[in-house]
């Protein structure tokens, strides 16, 4: 009785400890996704921002320059500067300027196509790259979650299995008992009703010595007697078969009470072998946290670059 009290202690704090690690496992994959989710929230702040900015750089360098218009004044510069001969060709130049200046403001002038720069292309191509990087990550992120998530998965499951296996054989054993605990009253009852037949016996052989003193009082005491020792075998056999099965109970006691320590010492090592996946699952917690800070900085250095 005690050592099964015992061994259901032991399961109730195996299964109270197991509830306890699962949880503190939760609160940590929960406090590690949203660490990871706030910096991956601000890298993609920060990118967006440098990159509207570059954006912007990029509109103002690729917008076409117009040509300057050449104002009135600077044309009769230039006329001067020549200083012309005659005072004929001074009066057909003038006239040409003034319909020059008329084409001037009439007619649209031509725009010069300023030269655009060549890296466009590979800026875009750059931040091409660090987009479809940052989504890599992003799904090598999701599937490392996903396979740690099946993996307690399944250990939950087993754990579970496992519980209801020692249930069950707790349900057996308790039935077992509950019959061997039958099995004796039966046997008590029957030898407390032998006892008393005994008693009764003896009682009636004082009853008959002190009554019977005549010769047929004798032949009847003998005829009693010999009935009486028939009677006498008849329960010897009994009591032989009696302490026969007492040692088969004792012996069915002793072995489940082996079978009882083995299974403790089996669930013993099954939460052994619990809590070293669960240091296992926190190393591969830390790798990923490294891993992805290794990208962090492999992004920062890309855009950097």
């Amino acid at each position: 009785m005690q050592r099964a009290k015992q061994n259901i202690i032991r399961l109730e704090a195996i299964h109270s400890n197991r509830q306890k690690i699962l949880t503190d496992q939760n609160e940590k994959l929960e406090k590690l996704n949203k660490k990871i989710s706030n910096s991956i929230e601000a890298s993609q702040q920060k990118k967006d921002e440098k990159l509207s900015a570059l954006q912007n750089k990029l509109k103002t360098l690729n917008k076409r320059r117009q040509p300057r218009q050449m104002s009135f004044q600077e044309v009769i510069d230039e006329t001067e500067v020549q200083s012309p001969s005659n005072k004929h060709e001074i009066k057909q130049k003038q006239i040409s300027k003034s319909v020059q200046k008329q084409e001037i403001h009439v007619n649209i002038t031509p725009r010069i196509k300023v030269a655009q720069p060549n890296n466009k292309l590979n800026q875009s191509q750059l931040f091409d790259q660090l987009n479809k990087s940052i989504d890599a990550a992003k799904q090598r992120k999701s599937q490392r979650l996903n396979c740690i998530k099946q993996k307690l998965h399944d250990q939950d499951e087993i754990v579970h299995q496992h519980l209801e296996k020692s249930q069950k054989n707790k349900e057996e054993v308790e039935q077992q008992r509950l019959n061997q605990i039958y099995e004796k009253l039966l046997f008590l009852t029957k030898r407390s009703e032998v006892k008393q037949a005994k008693i009764k016996s003896k009682e009636r052989k004082k009853s008959i010595k002190i009554q019977l003193s005549n010769s047929e009082s004798q032949k009847i005491y003998k005829i009693q007697k010999y009935e009486e020792q028939k009677t006498e075998s008849a329960r010897t056999a009994q009591s032989i078969n009696n302490d026969y099965k007492i040692r088969q109970v004792r012996k069915r006691l002793e072995s489940l009470n082996n079978k009882r320590e083995i299974q403790a010492q089996n669930i013993l090592d099954k939460h052994r072998q619990f809590s070293n996946r669960n240091q296992q699952n926190k190393q591969l917690l830390d790798e990923l946290a490294n891993t992805c800070q290794y990208y962090n900085f492999k992004i920062k250095e890309q855009y950097l670059l």
